[in-house]
């Protein structure tokens, strides 16, 4: 298939056969704690870092605020009450992540569903394994396919960096399932993010009013929703969008952090502006306290935000 078909064009990879005869689809290769050898993740992570620079990321930016002002449209049109989780928390980040990796539209609900079998324990071990062996081949199907290509996509750059013999497929499969994977956790964020929100009106407010503070307010809330850093924030239950440093690891530290920092920024702003802008009044329909958790699945959050306006 040629590079035109992928990008422009592009044919399900889940509606062709995975590669190789049934069970022997390339494994991910991951270890224990879901990390590649060291070297061959920095190897890996040198070959699509082009994508995750604000560069690579205002590539997207359009083309996801296009898709996100799809999903709001939708929800307006179908009315309250609504699960604000379902309806936009949750395809968006997930569509973005993707767009970002090269996969395809049609393909991007399944990659979403076996994402979500890997992260929750309620399905069984043995289907979070499944999932990630099916991924892991799709991924080996859809690298493969990008071998020798130009694209900016993560999936473009990882088959670029095997035609190059940079990287093995295996080293690039393993890292995309783990960049997927990760990605997922930009739904949670968004999820509990918009949690604080709906939760603190007297905030959704002021952003409404004051929208030269989003970025900073973005960056604070982001910074409070994973961590409690005591040292660095002497009250943390509390957003200090004044405040003038921000040294948070909302992505992790090290060598294995995730290298979507800036898409996961771009999510929120987006969210940030369409649903505070273009949803006057959007506020919970029962009370908070009412909301239940997600079982069974890592980072907890909201199981669903139900919604009015």
């Amino acid at each position: 298939m040629s590079e035109e078909t992928i990008t422009e064009d592009p044919t399900p990879v889940l509606d062709r056969p995975a590669p190789g005869p049934a069970g022997a689809a390339v494994d991910p290769g991951v270890d224990a704690d879901g990390l590649l050898d060291l070297s061959a993740h920095t190897r890996s992570r040198r070959a699509v870092a082009a994508a995750f620079t604000a560069q690579g990321v205002e590539r997207v930016r359009e083309r996801c605020r296009r898709m996100l002002a799809e999903l709001v449209d939708e929800l307006l049109q179908d009315g309250p009450p609504a699960d604000l989780t379902e309806a936009v928390l949750s395809p968006f980040p997930s569509a973005v992540i993707c767009e970002l990796m090269g996969v395809p539209p049609a393909d991007r609900q399944g990659m979403h569903a076996w994402t979500r079998l890997i992260l929750s324990s309620s399905h069984g071990a043995e289907a979070g394994e499944k999932a990630r062996r099916e991924m892991g081949a799709y991924f080996s199907d859809l690298i493969g396919l990008r071998e020798g290509s130009t694209g900016e996509d993560v999936a473009a750059l990882l088959g670029a960096a095997v035609g190059r013999e940079e990287v093995t497929l295996d080293e690039a499969v393993s890292l995309a399932v783990l960049l997927r994977i990760g990605g997922e956790a930009v739904t949670d964020q968004s999820v509990r993010l918009f949690y604080v929100l709906l939760t603190r009106p007297d905030l959704a407010e002021r952003l409404r009013a004051e929208p030269e503070t989003r970025p900073r307010a973005v960056d604070e809330l982001l910074r409070r929703l994973p961590h409690r850093d005591a040292d660095d924030f002497p009250e943390p239950g509390t957003s200090y969008l004044g405040c003038g440093t921000n040294p948070h690891v909302s992505f992790g530290l090290g060598p294995h952090h995730w290298p979507g920092g800036l898409p996961a920024r771009m999510v929120s702003e987006l969210l940030v502006e369409a649903l505070l802008d273009g949803v006057p009044g959007l506020r919970l329909s029962v009370p908070a306290d009412e909301l239940p958790l997600r079982a069974g699945t890592r980072p907890r959050g909201p199981e669903s935000l139900p919604v009015t306006w």
